[in-house]
């Protein structure tokens, strides 16, 4: 059984178990004890699930001791025959951690909010405006808490009058999708009212109707108070005006007749040049009808304006305004309060809310990712592996039979070295997209060859065409570009694939076109097309176009290739284009630089023989799988090299010891077990070695740290699972 993999009977105890699966829990922990390194929660779903004699998926939280938790999805497949589940895992802790650090920044945010002196809200659209967020201090304002506000209708919450005053003070707000300031007040249960501040920020969805609305209230009960005790106190105005931090302005007519210090140094003129100007003239023009229409009014007022300073700067201000009686004759007092620090914090606010969204939405962005590739990966993964399992079925019952024709064993061993390339295809595909992510894809152009590069991309691909019923041509081409041809080769087979894999019908060509000093390397298919709207989200991880399509004909893949694609043709600095029609097909190109063939163009390499080596070389295998190193021995020997096969460092060191001679390659597995990794087997059997040997580290691993570190221990990599041709190459350039 591959990775990790066991068959569970209900009461959990392991009847069959792959070796991966064996090593995680450890074989003295088997058949039943291995339940215990879960945690008590993933335990006991897990049990109960297993009860259920039905397929499942869950998330378990697995205890590595001191070394730390990992998370595995489980997925449960019950097999009525066999009265049992066969389970796969795969290590998703990458996804949770990511998943539970968005939750703790939720969680912080709602900290930050219940802290502010400020009761923030966020209410759904009209007409219910149900309340999805609030603070403590919100909840409170209407006698709730932040748990039992959440889902009622703004009317529930805030009553009919003051819905009735919102409506009428927003109307900016509703009309024109604008944010608005106003006040309000809120009856106490002691009989006072608490005067509120409110300003209502619209959250406008991609096609501009307002999804909801951001409330943010503040309480300024006591400067409503503080400002009305002046407003009756006449005779104790002149001592506020010089102790005020706030501009007061005196105006009668239109025109000034007395400033405080604090106007003067807001407007930064003195009182002698403020006085006699038009109060009007030192507005901005955009707020001089409501600031002439309130000023008009004679009635308390307030209101949010802007004004000119002698620098010629444009500053916030709130404005509060009232008529009294002053000598016999009406005197306008204007209170002007600079409000800069206020929209900073109300911007800084919206900055968090607007943090909050994007991190919410990340954080579902890699849920929906998590499950289309565990999906897409749980289905194109055992595809291969479902066909090798029938072949080898069919090779045990013609071990049976008293005589097996050589063709029927040599077209079985062909089908399964079929399944296990598109296993292999599967698997390199995820290798590609970790070595991007890990930078550790090295871009060497060259003088390339386009010629030679498209028919080989044609000899590898017009079976594959051939058995679809599709006819794959290559237009001839005599030209060479500058760039590096295996990042090329990459990107043309994973367009050749996805071309095969959703052209149902027709034909596909490959051919090259001239562009000046350029040159573009186009695929055309008559597939099923590609909308308008999808042709930016296909370039995207895990995306698939035409699912509904392609699935009738064929697996669709994981939906990495186009992805792999984009991203390495930015390595090259090459443009990509795109044009397609649907249910017509699709063309992509690539545009390189043309060049001048070599003086002395190289001889193609001729494809590696598998029969023995003509010479025979002592090769020191070093894995800690047993089966692994089984396969490598028997292999090896068949291509008449001698073995030595170790499973440890310290089997290796012996073995050079007792054969320093003998050694003319190093073939290590990454991670030999117990902590230990390559570099420190290499290191112990070269000191051992009369003069250092080519060496090869093998590795399984894909995940962007695990290749950088490999990368970074200088000798090459192979990637498992290894192709033949690849260790036979590896071998003759000794």
């Amino acid at each position: 059984m591959p990775g990790l993999a066991a068959e569970v009977l209900p009461d959990g105890s392991v009847v069959e178990a792959s070796d991966a699966f064996v090593s995680l829990v450890g074989k003295d922990r088997l058949p039943r004890q291995w339940l215990a390194r879960l945690s008590p929660g993933s335990r006991g779903r897990l049990t109960r699930l297993l009860a259920q004699q039905a397929d499942f998926q869950v998330s378990l939280e697995w205890s590595n001791g001191d070394a730390g938790t990992t998370w595995l999805a489980c997925s449960g497949w019950w097999s009525p025959e066999q009265r049992r589940h066969t389970c796969f895992l795969a290590d998703v802790t990458a996804t949770e951690t990511s998943r539970e650090a968005a939750q703790l920044f939720i969680h912080r945010l709602h900290l930050v909010f219940d802290h502010l002196p400020l009761m923030v809200a966020y209410h759904g659209p009209l007409p219910e405006g149900r309340c999805l967020f609030a603070n403590r201090q919100y909840a409170n304002l209407f006698g709730l808490d932040d748990k039992t506000i959440l889902g009622k209708p703004v009317r529930d919450i805030v009553g009919k009058v003051l819905m009735q005053e919102m409506v009428r003070q927003a109307r900016s707000f509703f009309e024109q999708h604008a944010t608005v300031v106003y006040p309000c007040s809120v009856p106490q249960g002691d009989g006072r009212w608490m005067r509120l501040e409110v300003t209502m920020v619209p959250d406008a969805g991609p096609d501009g109707q307002v999804r909801g609305a951001y409330v943010l209230m503040t309480d300024i009960t006591q400067r409503y108070e503080t400002e009305r005790a002046l407003r009756e106190s006449e005779d104790r105005l002149a001592r506020f005006m010089e102790a005020s931090a706030e501009g007061v302005v005196f105006h009668r007519g239109g025109l000034i007749t007395d400033v405080n210090p604090a106007a003067c140094a807001l407007y930064g003129a003195d009182a002698a040049h403020l006085l006699g100007t038009p109060t009007m003239s030192l507005v901005v023009p955009e707020f001089r009808e409501k600031a002439q229409r309130m000023a008009d009014s004679r009635t308390e007022t307030a209101y949010e304006s802007a004004i000119f300073n002698a620098r010629g700067e444009h500053i916030p201000v709130e404005v509060i305004g009232r008529s009294i009686q002053h000598g016999g004759q009406p005197l306008r007092v204007t209170v002007v309060r600079d409000i800069r620090d206020r929209r900073e914090a109300q911007a800084r606010i919206e900055e968090l809310i607007s943090g909050l969204r994007a991190e919410k939405e990340r954080a579902e962005a890699a849920d929906r990712a998590k499950s289309v590739f565990l999906a897409a990966a749980s289905h194109d993964l055992r595809q291969p592996i479902h066909a090798l399992g029938l072949f080898l079925t069919a090779l045990r019952s013609m071990a049976q039979a008293p005589a097996v024709p050589a063709r029927d064993l040599s077209d079985i061993c062909r089908r399964m070295q079929a399944s296990l390339d598109g296993l292999g295809q599967l698997l390199n595909m995820l290798l590609d997209v970790s070595r991007l992510d890990a930078n550790a894809v090295e871009i060497a152009p060259e003088p390339t060859d386009l010629g030679l590069l498209l028919r080989e991309l044609e000899q590898d691909f017009q079976h594959l065409a051939h058995e679809k019923g599709l006819r794959l041509r290559v237009a001839p081409c005599s030209l060479w570009v500058h760039t590096d041809p295996t990042v090329l080769r990459r990107i043309l087979s994973n367009l050749l694939s996805n071309a095969v894999r959703y052209t149902p019908r027709g034909r596909i060509l490959l051919g090259c076109r001239r562009r000046a000093s350029e040159l573009d390397i186009q695929v055309w298919d008559t597939g099923i097309g590609i909308p308008p709207e999808q042709r930016e989200a296909i370039f995207e991880e895990f995306y698939q176009v035409g699912q509904s399509t392609a699935q009738h004909h064929e697996s669709h893949g994981l939906g990495l290739g186009l992805s792999i694609v984009k991203r390495s043709a930015q390595l090259l600095q090459a443009p990509m284009g795109l044009r397609s029609q649907p249910a017509r097909g699709s063309m992509f190109f690539i545009r390189l630089p043309r060049c001048a063939a070599p003086a002395r163009a190289p001889s193609p390499a001729l494809a590696p023989a598998y029969p023995g080596s003509t010479r025979g070389l002592g090769v020191l295998v070093i894995d800690d799988d047993a089966q692994v190193l089984d396969a490598m021995q028997r292999v090896l020997s068949v291509w008449g090299h001698r073995v030595f096969c170790a499973s440890s460092a310290d089997e290796a060191v012996v073995i050079a010891i007792t054969h320093p001679e003998q050694i003319h390659l190093l073939l290590s597995d990454y991670r030999l077990g117990a902590h230990v990794t390559a570099v420190d087997a290499i290191r112990a059997v070269q000191a051992c070695l009369p003069h250092p040997v080519p060496t090869y580290i093998l590795t399984g691993d894909t995940s962007p740290q695990r290749i950088l570190e490999a990368s970074a221990l200088g000798f090459p990599l192979m990637y498992k699972p290894i192709d033949a041709q690849v260790l036979r190459a590896a071998l003759e350039a000794r």
